[in-house]
């Protein structure tokens, strides 16, 4: 009886080593772009990623690649890769985009039980703007497999741009509470209590937030302590938030932002003197001048 499995790894060796002995021209982008579909179909998100790694090397300008990719790095819940990808696929042709979206969409109607393909397909929609498609793409994801946190955190993003910022949080909530180490669902949660005036719990996800977060990511913690100053000025605890503005500057100490906003905190809070020096550096900065 013949096994089909090892005969399509037998092809997949077999067109990698073609490529590797005769040599793979230009045009040859197509035979990694198909052995990385191979890849992708057999749940080898790696191999799958360096084939079309290869196929974009080969040809920059190839669409179905740049989507075939976005695809692999969605498989491995590498959302700002995948958007990328996804990006730069639209961006080469509109219309074969589209017509790749379309296809996988009626691909995956046949395929319902895997949720991986939904979020694919989600993310793919929202790259082209489509909103509520997306939406609906995550809710399918999330109906086949509801312990998928990344799925809700997605569904939470898309509902933020659509300023449904109470179903944004649940969703995020959901997430955080499935993977308690999501840092990046922590922060949005905040941002959606933060959205409807809920400042004492956005503190509280912001400062999870900072539990999570590596020393190293700099700007990432910079942008939390910005996000507390603001929540703590929204409770009107001044001190409390000129404290996280100072820790904000500590680490962006060039971004202008947040010097503006310790500016307005400094004035509410009757210090005029510092207000005025952080007006002064703000203004500098925003004119791309020294602070020396």
């Amino acid at each position: 009886m013949w096994n089909f499995n090892n005969i399509s790894k037998k092809i997949l060796i077999f067109v990698a080593v073609s490529c590797l002995f005769i040599g793979c021209s230009r045009r040859d982008d197509d035979h990694y772009n198909r052995l990385g579909v191979n890849y992708l179909n057999n749940g080898q998100h790696n191999y799958a990623i360096d084939a079309f790694k290869k196929a974009v090397n080969l040809n920059p300008s190839g669409v179905e690649a740049h989507f075939n990719l976005g695809r692999a790095y969605k498989r491995k819940s590498m959302d700002e890769q995948a958007k990328s990808e996804f990006s730069i696929s639209h961006r080469l042709n509109p219309n074969k985009y589209n017509e790749y979206v379309k296809k996988y969409r009626e691909k995956i109607d046949y395929e319902i039980t895997d949720t991986k393909n939904y979020s694919e397909l989600g993310s793919a929609y929202a790259e082209k703007g489509m909103i509520d498609d997306a939406i609906n793409a995550y809710k399918k994801s999330i109906e086949i497999e509801p312990d998928n946190a990344r799925a809700h955190y997605s569904l939470g993003t898309l509902y933020s741009m659509k300023g449904k910022y109470d179903d944004a949080a649940d969703e995020f909530w959901v997430a955080v509470e499935i993977d308690p180490d999501m840092s990046e669902a922590h922060y949005n949660l905040g941002l959606s209590y933060f959205r409807q005036g809920m400042f004492d719990k956005s503190i509280t996800e912001y400062q999870t937030t900072l539990t999570l977060l590596p020393k190293t990511q700099k700007r990432k913690r910079a942008g939390v302590h910005y996000k507390l100053g603001m929540a703590y000025e929204g409770n009107k605890v001044f001190n409390d938030a000129m404290h996280e503005l100072e820790k904000a500057i500590e680490l962006m100490p060039k971004d202008a932002r947040i010097h503006h906003q310790l500016s307005v905190v400094y004035k509410k809070a009757g210090l005029f003197k510092k207000a005025k020096k952080e007006a002064r550096i703000y203004e500098k900065l925003r004119k791309g001048k020294s602070l020396h």
